[in-house]
């Protein structure tokens, strides 16, 4: 078809949707009343508040105009079908509780799609009640550090050891509880845009860049932590991936030698590079 549109609207919150005047497609792309929370480089993201059941509830709308043809070229030529961000992220919620991870709900979306061209989507998810997991671990006494870098390090060996790619930073994650036994009781991810959306076979090497990016990205949004901090993290790590000892060395090895990569190339991350260097170089 030469042009497509799709919309999706969950029940329980039609009827609220329609009486603060939000009922087709168009609707949701020119909502502008709520507070825009997103960062200006990344796609419009808006607060929204309904009357669901006589109780007030709030949601996130993400707001997604045309792909880059850039990026639309290059799918067309490897005979891909090209995705929207918004199919993106659908599809990898999906995958994510599919394979129990909590994560956000989404309630509605849509996609306007012209010769296969996405020219437009959204999605409206549902507020995670509970605190951002950067908040939790900057009040935290070192005890209760350790033991949130150890659910995350869970989180992410979970997802490679069920072989998800995706790499889950401190500030994709909420803090639903204060039972931080597993990931599963006390975390719940949101915002996935990136990552393959189907399951993949990743190697060591892979596994450990990624940690490596998260561990010194979370730098910035953290703060540089403790040594014990990085050991609980792959320490829970472990305990989910999969891996049998024989490759837990491999793993840090590959951890470390990506980690000091991007300290030395990128310089985002000059600023930590003696820091680093002093707390982790004989680690």
């Amino acid at each position: 078809m030469l042009f497509h549109k799709s919309l999706y609207i969950s029940d329980r919150i039609r009827s609220a949707l329609t009486k603060i005047g939000i009922a087709k497609f168009q609707d949701f792309m020119n909502y502008s009343t709520g507070k825009l929370v997103s960062r200006p480089s990344k796609r419009h993201v808006r607060t929204l508040f309904l009357d669901v059941g006589g109780q007030k509830k709030k949601y996130f709308l993400k707001q997604a105009g045309a792909q880059s043809f850039r990026v639309v070229l290059k799918d067309w030529r490897r005979f891909k079908v090209s995705r929207s961000d918004t199919a993106r992220e659908l599809l990898l919620l999906k995958l994510f509780d599919g394979e129990g991870i909590p994560v956000m709900t989404p309630v509605a979306w849509g996609d306007c799609r012209m010769f296969g061209w996405s020219v437009g989507s959204f999605l409206l998810v549902e507020e995670v009640i509970g605190r951002e997991f950067v908040d939790v671990y900057r009040m935290a006494t070192l005890r209760s550090r350790r033991r949130l870098m150890w659910v995350h390090g869970e989180l992410m060996g979970t997802l490679h050891h069920k072989e998800i790619e995706s790499k889950v930073h401190p500030r994709d994650l909420i803090c639903v509880s204060e039972d931080y036994s597993t990931f599963r009781t006390c975390l719940v991810v949101i915002d996935r845009e990136r990552g393959r959306t189907h399951p993949v076979t990743l190697s060591i090497k892979e596994r450990g860049e990624m940690l490596a990016e998260i561990w010194v990205k979370g730098a910035f949004t953290l703060g540089q932590g403790e040594k014990s901090e990085i050991l609980s993290f792959l320490s829970g790590y472990i305990s989910a991936s999969g891996l049998n000892k024989a490759m837990y060395g491999e793993l840090v090895h590959c951890v470390l030698w990506r980690a000091v990569n991007i300290l030395e190339r990128d310089q985002r991350f000059r600023s930590l590079r003696q820091s680093f260097k002093d707390m982790y170089g004989k680690l």
